[in-house]
């Protein structure tokens, strides 16, 4: 147990490393960062704490060693991150000349029409929640059953993609900083009517720290490309200080409410289910795949297979945690949740080992670790380079990766629609790197070519 806290400790101080000296990977990489230590330090809780009774698996688990293949994997996570994003690559993210440099100043601009834009839809929403139906937080209604029973199309448009528009406000929220002006606080606002929106529906920390982990992506880009360049962080924490003090009020309050008010819990109760969810949810799921392939070297690569892309209980959802459900649970209490809708926390790095072992599961960890950290450096650079219509293909791969390091949901890679929206993306990628190549290209005009003999000039 001694050697779980010491490699535990060893990840958590990189993690704070990463935060001190390169705050801006730390903000591009927030999502999976902090998911990686909540999880981390739950499964040391279980490992120091238990035996401990879980609330959702019904049954006894820990102590052990859980805590250090865990740490392994997380940290080959955090030395990938850190060899994408060394120093000597970091200057690669200046290279090429900025869009705002080779268009010529118009009105209205790019992130004008974004505003007016998504502007119109926030309206939209809000008149979409009061006409619609009642509002959660006044009839204390949980948030499942408002999208079930009355929520509109708008309302299922921003809980499916909300996350995704998050980090494209943060792109107009963060491109003027690169060139040495103010935030666009506009962009700020809109984010935070779509905060309130989900406070008002009955969201909890979930949604909250999902989007707010994607609205920062881009501003942590920026400080990056900064690094090397006269930048005021301070004007960084001014802008991002109040809101941030202001959603992590929204996000207890959402808590308090969700457990004291709509599910009425009190007293040794409420404790009871704010312990399970803070220290022993986030890591039960990695606990039970340790027991099962670490100590009793029970795993099935074909099985895990099979479930994972041929035949899920819903193949329209993450089959990992349904693959890993099914596994730690009786099967018709595992479907009866699934069927709910409700699934448990984990997957990743669950879903390598239970693929290939303790060994070929390390293995696919360093390689999953190595292509997510390129493609968050190769993000990073469309994002300092504002290259906008990339930004926004890439967007659904970025969820993707992301939901992938944080879940292990595998299943979204084999879609079609997934290979189309990459495919997509490069193309748009090459489209767009050739039109800002004509952009810079110097022009020839017929007076400047030069004379020839006779003074004559050539056609």
């Amino acid at each position: 147990m001694l050697l779980d806290a010491l490699a535990a400790c060893l990840v958590l101080l990189a993690i704070a490393r990463i935060a001190i000296n390169k705050l801006g990977l730390f903000m591009v990489a927030f999502f999976v960062l902090f998911s990686l230590a909540w999880r981390l330090l739950s499964v040391l809780y279980i490992d120091l704490a238990g035996p401990l009774f879980s609330e959702q698996l019904e049954r006894d688990i820990g102590s052990g060693s859980a805590a250090l293949p865990l740490a392994a994997s997380q940290g080959l996570v955090i030395a990938a991150l850190m060899y994408s994003f060394r120093d000597k690559r970091l200057a690669e993210l200046t290279k090429g000349a900025r869009l705002v440099d080779m268009l010529p100043s118009a009105r209205p601009t790019l992130s004008d029409l974004a505003c007016w834009i998504v502007g119109f839809f926030a309206v939209t929403l809000w008149v979409e929640l009061l006409v619609r139906g009642p509002i959660p937080l006044l009839t204390a209604m949980e948030r499942y059953d408002y999208s079930a029973q009355y929520g509109g199309p708008l309302h299922h448009r921003l809980i499916e993609w909300g996350p995704m528009l998050a980090f494209q406000l943060g792109i107009f929220f963060a491109a003027p900083s690169s060139r040495g002006r103010e935030f666009d606080l506009r962009f700020a606002v809109l984010f935070g009517i779509f905060i309130l929106y989900l406070f008002v529906v009955g969201h909890r920390f979930s949604s909250f720290f999902s989007y707010s982990s994607f609205f920062i992506l881009p501003v942590g880009a920026v400080l990056l490309a900064n690094t090397t360049l006269a930048f005021d962080y301070a004007k960084v924490f001014r802008a991002i200080r109040l809101p941030a003090v202001v959603v992590s009020a929204l996000i207890l309050g959402a808590l308090i409410y969700s457990y004291a008010i709509v599910r009425g819990f009190g007293g040794d109760q409420l404790l009871f289910k704010l312990s399970q969810r803070i220290f022993v949810q986030q890591g039960e799921m990695w606990w039970m795949t340790y027991e099962r392939v670490f100590l009793r070297a029970d795993w099935s690569t074909d099985q895990t297979l099979y479930k994972l892309f041929v035949g899920p209980f819903d193949p329209n959802r993450n089959s990992t945690m349904q693959w890993l459900m099914e596994l730690a649970l009786p099967l018709d209490r595992a479907h009866f949740i699934l069927g709910k809708g409700s699934a448990y926390t984990g997957g990743w790095p669950e879903v390598l080992f239970e693929l290939g072992g303790p060994v070929e599961g390390l293995a696919l960890v360093a390689l999953s670790a190595m292509l997510f950290s390129e493609f968050m450096f190769l993000l990073a650079r469309c994002i300092v380079q504002e290259r906008y219509v990339t930004c926004f293909f890439l967007t659904p791969v970025l969820y993707a990766f992301s939901l992938y390091i944080v879940t292990g949901m595998v299943n979204s890679f084999i879609q079609v629609t997934f290979f189309v929206k990459l495919a997509i993306a490069v193309l748009v990628f090459a489209a767009e790197e050739k039109w800002r190549l004509s952009l810079s290209r110097p022009v020839i005009f017929y007076g400047s070519l030069p004379a020839i003999e006779g003074g004559e000039r050539l056609e």
